[in-house]
């Protein structure tokens, strides 16, 4: 799978929110414990983690230190306080406990038990769930994270409309990509293809990304949408090197272009000119017909056994496709960790992809119900 360097930070942090809520989707223990709760129509405030610090953070209430269990839970969640599992949630170690909160720390939520549990996750960093006596709802808080998770019926609705929208971006990105597969080998690429490709790429991004939380949410319930195709995430990170491919890199860092994109909202992610100047080319007397350049980092990627590193040092000597392109076998293996087999390699396949003897494979989605 290809990892752009630029998205590795961004990535990190959606996966660890993704992981944290994976230890609240149905099916899981502590979920059902959750939903007894709010079966039973009573609230609770829930920390995880028997840290030093956390304890020193607590007073009061009474020392549990008994195994976890759901029933278990929602019978202490009957009493005031919070609640205290331990960091592997396999044992309830205290309840009916006062959080000592920082009033240093802001929050936005209006009731008590919300405006604890924000807080004390933000002060010291660990997980805290708060369920709503009133409207039976469960909010995590996780450092500077909150997520409230929504009802069955909503989220089953959700799903199944970002799945659709999902297969519909998917195939709006192969005719794209291809189209701009086509550019490239036969040095004809403008502004327009560029923008097009990338706009429907991060389309792609932000629904695969949204279906992931789905995913996590409905657990249990939501296998049907295991079918997204498992090559996904690699045909996205492809795509979004086309950013790396065309941005200005005497105007912005690369890391800026990709968070400015990625920072677009829906309005501007449609806007021509919102992209064209994401990339750098504000000031660049051209319009949607003239011919850019690129880089090649993209299509050298669809080249198996063609490392980042090996882009990397062809580009960094070659300067352009067209020049990779144009090179013969000699001039390829000059270029450090390139021998004759790579070199051959390179020369062929993207002979090939000029020629139409191999083409990007397609990506079919079913429908979800």
């Amino acid at each position: 799978m290809i990892k752009l360097r630029d998205l590795n930070s961004r990535k990190l942090l959606e996966n660890d929110l993704h992981n944290t809520l994976k230890l609240l989707s149905p099916g899981t223990s502590l979920r059902e414990g959750i939903d007894y709760i709010i079966q039973g129509k009573n609230g609770g405030l829930i920390v995880i983690g028997d840290t030093p610090e956390v304890l020193s953070l607590t007073e009061g209430g009474f020392r549990i230190n008994c195994q976890y269990s759901p029933t278990r839970l929602a019978e202490l969640a009957k009493m005031d306080g919070a609640i205290l599992l331990s960091s592997d949630m396999k044992r309830i170690v205290r309840a009916n406990v006062t959080l000592r909160i920082n009033p240093s720390y802001s929050s936005n939520e209006t009731g008590l038990r919300h405006k604890a549990a924000e807080k004390f996750s933000k002060d010291t960093g660990q997980i805290v769930l708060a369920v709503s006596r009133r409207r039976n709802t469960l909010t995590m808080y996780s450092g500077s994270h909150r997520y409230q998770f929504r009802d069955r019926t909503i989220l089953l609705s959700g799903a199944n409309q970002a799945f659709l929208s999902l297969s519909l971006y998917i195939k709006a990105m192969q005719s794209s990509l291809s189209s701009l597969n086509w550019a490239e080998l036969n040095d004809s690429v403008t502004l327009d293809n560029v923008v097009t490709a990338i706009c429907d790429c991060e389309r792609v991004r932000r629904t695969e990304e949204e279906l992931n939380r789905y995913k996590i949410e409905l657990g249990t319930e939501a296998q049907s949408l295991h079918l997204v195709p498992t090559d996904l995430s690699q045909e996205i990170d492809r795509g979004m090197l086309t950013i790396k491919d065309y941005y200005i890199q005497d105007i912005y860092e690369e890391n800026e272009v990709y968070e400015k994109i990625f920072g677009f909202d829906a309005s501007q992610l449609t806007s021509k000119s919102e992209i064209i100047n994401a990339l750098g080319y504000k000031n660049e007397k051209l319009t949607g017909d003239d011919i850019i350049e690129p880089r090649g980092y993209r299509m050298l990627s669809q080249i198996p056994h063609i490392s980042m590193k090996v882009s990397e040092q062809l580009i960094q000597h070659f300067k352009t496709l067209y020049s990779i392109r144009t090179a013969n076998i000699d001039e390829l293996q000059s270029v450090d960790g390139l021998g004759e087999t790579r070199a051959t390699a390179i020369k062929d396949s993207l002979l090939q992809m000029k020629t139409g003897t191999s083409q990007l494979s397609v990506m079919t989605l079913p429908i979800f119900e």
